[in-house]
């Protein structure tokens, strides 16, 4: 059971519209899926970025219209525009990872932007390589307010040069074969050498990808944190 499956079930207090629309970064269009909710009001918003194999694995329609229909304005980034990139190798990964990095700030700016929004309250959920880069950018980029680091880490130079964090949700599987256990544990130190506020849950057990109801628990999970920490509509 993927994220798509294990938040579609829970019930939306708000009607939900979806859009897609591009922006340019690095001179490239790069798509975002637009999740708003349909109010005059504006919404905190959420930008998810899918891991290495791409957005289905990920995070797709259903929660994003979950967490759209729970007071959030919510975007699916497809990062891997910005560098014609679909499955990328580990030595691509360390190359592109700066490019991708500008991608997420630069969505940053365009969400901003829209009148939906309430602007500089963002939120960044990654998964996997995703969550490196939602980490990353949350080390460096002040408009980020809350992180949900679904089995990923960050990046041992900029963990180094790290002074402050956002708040940070961290979901890992205990025997997590992709991104080791360990990973979540140096956030964790991170988070307690930058006295930023955090929570963890890990997984006996589980492995790089979630399911059923360990699924359902990381989404539940998701919402409580994000609600705290962005609030919602």
């Amino acid at each position: 059971m993927s994220f798509i499956n294990a938040l579609g079930g829970l019930l939306s207090a708000q009607q939900v519209q979806k859009t897609t629309d591009t922006f340019m970064s690095g001179g490239k269009a790069v798509r975002i899926d637009r999740f708003l909710p349909m109010s005059d009001r504006q919404f905190p918003a959420v930008i998810a970025l899918h891991g290495s194999n791409g957005m289905s694995e990920s995070f797709s329609d259903q929660p994003a219209r979950m967490l759209a229909g729970s007071g959030f304005a919510v975007f699916l980034l497809h990062y891997f525009e910005r560098t014609g990139t679909a499955y990328p190798s580990k030595q691509e990964m360390h190359d592109l990872f700066p490019d991708w990095m500008a991608a997420i700030t630069d969505a940053m700016a365009y969400v901003n932007e829209l009148h939906q929004v309430q602007k500089d309250r963002v939120a960044l959920i990654g998964f996997s390589l995703g969550a490196f880069l939602a980490l990353s950018v949350g080390a460096t980029d002040s408009r980020v307010k809350a992180v949900v680091d679904f089995c990923g880490g960050m990046p041992e130079e900029l963990a180094n040069q790290c002074a402050q964090m956002p708040p940070t949700l961290i979901l890992h599987g205990e025997e997590d074969d992709r991104v080791p256990i360990s990973e979540a544990h140096k956030v964790e130190a991170l988070m307690q050498r930058t006295n930023s506020a955090y929570e963890t849950k890990i997984y006996p057990g589980v492995g790089h990808f979630f399911s059923g109801l360990t699924m359902l628990d990381a989404g539940q999970r998701t919402l409580t944190f994000l609600k705290k920490h962005v609030g919602s509509g």
